[in-house]
């Protein structure tokens, strides 16, 4: 017998402890070759049972007596089937970026899935679960100390109050021992993008779960009445044991938590699995990323049968209220079902065709959810009505004047000016000469140019004219602006005309533009800002490029037809500039909105696709339209590589 072939082992025991399962335990066998010890993490190891049979092969260069992770392969057999245990799932998605107008790529993401294993791994999870609306737990882990055997909560690794040692991660305190954790990579990433943007963690099915009926009357066990039975059962349920007595010789309550939760993951065995948490870097969302997440969460389900690895999944279930507030969700495929006893929603993702035909024969039967048709979001972020003409712009004049004079200096500073034979003078600058041009309704105007030749000056022109404004620097010097009757302007011009933050949070802020909640988190989720942190965060605390969002939410909140922005992504670097670029483009031309911007970014007009480039000089000028100038896709935290699986935009 060679060690490259499957053998056929026994199981004899799993060896994990309470203070590293999540990242390291091991699995011990009988084999034909002796015992063997298979290197693992606790969280798989734990599920195995004495006497289960199971499938191992062994690299060809592994030593039987010292296995390491990567020295062999792990199945589990489950009736006639094989189902794949170690090496743990993982596997790389592309997500391409394309144009909303010609459908080529942009930009690209390439993502590396895989099933959580390092102790790294558990220290990002637990900083981005810092950004989820939905942990109830002021401290998110639980820390050890591997001299002193303490324990201590902490967001970050903390020092043991003992020895003042770093303390190692130990477990997340809204977590179960059947919680199983995939995070998402980002490869070929810039030096200053993340290498974690997110992560999703799945659960066994809730064990009960009743309906709130519209007439405030509860429907008990509501997915028996509607799925088979035994989809979900027996379940995880933890409670439930410990009222039974779980655990009653335990020294500690962490002890019987621990021996409670042992006899659970040896019980439960569904065919549905839970997405308890879908995480995405606040920087990354509305990109698109929400989805793959799910994408990839369920070929892990599907091909590994989180979280049990027992009986295959037919379907993936989901409680979250934000499902109300944002639809990326029902954008990859979730159903509204109904409401909990408690009023929470909940959705369901079919994966096998028996599934949905379940649950399909329930929308279309059940007399509240014909109503809904198991859609859950309705959008509030309607087109607006755009202008019902052309901006017209004819013969435009404009120069700056300087009066330089000596006066008030001092007698050093005097001597050196004059060295220079600088004189008191009067200095004129022209920036826009005989300047002419027609910006249609709902298109994309870029306007180009070194500092200096006139671009602000252009836009401060235009937003004077929408605005009726009578101040110095908004009136023309020559020439005039013919703006449409029904403009609706609202502009970003730094230092001159910004957005009022002033120290309340952004969703109030938002709420107070709109009087309306749901608008104004939906307005907040298509710039990005998709995050209940963000949303009650003032905007002194943002980042910069949440600032940058910010900015755009409130301008879209006015429900402008016209927007003007000065210097877009000035201050981003370049990946998240094209994302933001790209976003509005679409945003914009979704709802009809004319929207003219400066920049000096190469990567914000490509993002852009602008209908018109404006390249002004020292008082010239000359136009581009779109089909004069290719788009050229850029690289975004990606490679050109290709990858198996794509996602669609968020």
């Amino acid at each position: 017998m060679t060690v490259t072939e499957w053998l056929v082992c026994r199981v004899k025991r799993a060896i994990l402890d309470w203070f590293r399962y999540r990242w390291y335990g091991a699995l011990e066998v009988y084999s034909p070759l002796g015992e063997l010890r298979l290197p693992m993490t606790g969280t798989i190891a734990q599920w195995f049972s004495k006497d289960e049979t199971v499938l191992v092969q062994l690299t060809p260069q592994a030593n039987p007596q010292q296995l390491s992770f990567d020295s062999y392969m792990l199945l589990r057999q489950i009736g006639g089937e094989r189902v794949p245990v170690w090496p743990l799932f993982q596997q790389s998605y592309t997500l391409e970026r394309t144009s909303a107008l010609s459908t080529q790529p942009l930009y690209h993401y390439r993502v590396l899935a895989r099933e959580a294993c390092l102790e790294s791994d558990f220290e990002m999870i637990v900083e981005l679960e810092q950004y989820h609306y939905a942990s109830p737990q002021e401290l998110l882990a639980r820390w050890w100390c591997p001299v002193d055997r303490v324990w201590q909560g902490a967001n970050v690794r903390p020092l043991c109050p003992r020895c003042g040692s770093p303390m190692r991660f130990g477990d997340l305190t809204d977590a179960t021992r059947a919680s199983r954790f995939l995070v998402l990579q980002l490869q070929h990433r810039q030096p200053y993008e993340p290498t974690y943007i997110g992560y999703v963690r799945v659960d066994p099915p809730i064990p009960l779960m009743h309906r709130l009926l519209p007439d405030g009357t509860v429907q008990p066990h509501i997915r028996q009445a509607v799925f088979p039975v035994d989809w979900f059962e027996p379940s995880f349920s933890v409670e439930r044991l410990l009222q039974m007595g779980a655990g009653a010789r335990a020294r500690s309550r962490f002890e019987q938590w621990w021996q409670a939760q042992e006899q659970a993951l040896a019980l439960c065995n569904t065919r549905v699995a839970r997405l308890a948490r879908v995480v995405v870097h606040p920087d990354y969302r509305a990109d698109g990323l929400g989805q793959l997440a799910l994408r990839a969460m369920t070929d892990w389900i599907s091909e590994r049968r989180v979280p049990e690895m027992r009986r295959s999944k037919v379907m993936v279930e989901t409680v979250a209220q934000m499902t109300r507030y944002n639809p990326f969700m029902e954008r990859a495929g979730f159903r509204y079902a109904w409401e909990t006893a408690s009023g929470r929603p909940v959705l369901f993702l079919p994966l096998t065709p028996e599934a949905r035909e379940y649950l399909e024969r329930f929308l279309t039967t059940d007399a509240v959810a014909r109503v809904h048709q198991g859609r859950l979001y309705q959008p509030r972020l309607k087109p607006v009505k755009p202008l019902e003409a052309p901006i017209q712009l004819e013969r435009l004049e404009y120069r700056y004047e300087n009066r330089i004079t000596l006066k008030r200096l001092a007698p050093a500073v005097l001597a050196l000016l004059e060295a220079f034979n600088l004189q008191r003078r009067s200095i004129q600058k022209i920036v826009l000469r005989n300047l002419s041009l027609l910006i249609e309704p709902r298109q994309i105007v870029v306007i180009v140019g070194a500092s200096g030749v006139g671009k602000t000056t252009l836009l401060r022109l235009i937003y004077g004219a929408a605005m009726s404004q009578q101040k110095p620097l908004h009136q023309l010097q020559a020439g005039r602006i013919v703006m449409p009757a029904n403009v609706q302007v609202a502009a970003y011009l730094p230092g001159e005309v910004e957005p009022r933050f002033g120290r309340t949070n952004l969703l109030e802020v938002l709420y107070r533009l709109t009087n309306d909640e749901v608008l104004a988190v939906e307005i907040l989720n298509t710039t990005g800002l998709s995050d209940v942190m963000v949303y009650r965060a003032r905007f002194q605390e943002l980042s910069t490029g949440q600032k940058e969002r910010a900015r755009l939410a409130y301008l879209l909140a006015q429900r402008p037809n016209l927007l003007l922005i000065d210097e877009l992504g000035a201050h981003l670097d370049p990946s998240m500039a094209a994302r933001v670029a790209r976003r509005l483009a679409r945003v914009c031309r979704e709802l009809g909105i004319t929207l003219l911007t400066t920049t000096h970014r190469s990567e914000v007009v490509d993002a852009l696709e602008p209908d018109q480039k404006i390249i002004l000089g020292y008082g010239t000028c000359r136009v581009v339209p779109r089909s004069a100038e290719p788009t050229q896709p850029t690289r975004v935290g990606a490679s050109a590589e290709s990858a198996p699986q794509t996602a669609r935009d968020l």
